[in-house]
């Protein structure tokens, strides 16, 4: 008889925290994401773009550019800090197309092109992490 009780307080728990949960994702916005790889002229390398925005109550919108080797999966841009080369808020070309853009020159060089309006929040390397790639950046206004 005393397994009853338990097993309607547990019900009671469960209910709770469903209905906890449900409510939580209702308030909360969510944040959109997108990639997109640029693959080296050898194809070894690769340039991924990460974005980050989301709306609601405080906006944003975060890019970043990894160099990893072609083999790893797209998702270690995000999971992966170690390989971030540039990070900053989005930004665009005076005749608005979105920057950073990336360019391939060779197997291992690789220029970026950024808001010069994002310079203030800007984080660079000018080598990625295996230092097999020159990284060269450009403002745009």
């Amino acid at each position: 008889m005393k397994a009853k009780p338990f097993i309607v307080g547990f019900l009671v728990v469960v209910a709770a925290i469903a209905a906890f949960s449900i409510y939580l994702s209702s308030i909360v916005d969510r944040t959109e994401k997108s990639i997109a790889a640029v693959l080296s002229p050898d194809k070894k390398m690769k340039a991924v773009k990460l974005s980050l925005s989301g709306g609601g109550k405080s906006p944003f919108c975060l890019d970043s550019i990894s160099v990893m080797l072609s083999a790893y999966p797209d998702e270690f841009a995000e999971s992966r800090k170690e390989y971030v080369i540039y990070s900053a808020p989005c930004g665009r070309s005076a005749d608005g197309a979105p920057l950073p853009k990336i360019e391939w020159h060779s197997p291992a060089s690789l220029q970026v092109f950024y808001a010069a309006s994002a310079a203030k929040k800007l984080k660079m390397k000018e080598m990625d992490v295996t230092n097999s790639v020159l990284v060269t950046f450009v403002a745009r206004d």
